[in-house]
């Protein structure tokens, strides 16, 4: 996304305005913002099917209609450029997930999984991995 404090807030909306806001970021090379149709005809043409109408996109992106498939919302997320999860869930639901994954990695990592299966390890060592990991990430970057 272009501009990451804009993404986060985004991120806290609702489906309808989640897509209003990637839609008004505009299309490719800073043309206009697309069209219902222009959407679902390239999500369409990209999946060699029908996933979406125009006409459904438009309810979805009005707030006509709240909810739809995960199919559909991935495809969406795929034109537009995003993670799908960021369609399909709530920035609370999203941080949570992915605090939860972290834990099991940890775990794993550490050879720390109890015999239910969890992680056993705390907030400062989930911490600690991350912060790892983004040196290293930032190391490999430099190089």
């Amino acid at each position: 996304m272009r501009d990451p404090n804009s993404a986060c807030a985004a991120a806290s909306l609702t489906l309808a305005q989640k897509l209003e806001y990637l839609r008004s970021r505009g299309g490719p090379n800073g043309t206009e913002p697309p069209s219902d149709r222009h959407i679902a005809d390239a999500v369409n043409k990209e999946a060699g099917e029908t996933i979406i109408s125009h006409v459904t996109l438009g309810k979805l992106r009005k707030g006509e209609q709240p909810t739809t498939t995960d199919a559909r919302l991935a495809a969406l997320a795929d034109y537009f450029g995003v993670d799908p999860l960021f369609l399909q869930r709530s920035r609370e639901e999203i941080v949570n997930e992915i605090a939860l994954r972290l834990r099991y990695l940890i775990a794993l990592q550490a050879d720390d999984i109890t015999t239910t299966g969890r992680a056993a390890n705390s907030h400062a060592a989930l911490v600690e991995f991350v912060e790892r990991a983004v040196s290293e990430r930032r190391v490999e970057e430099d190089r």
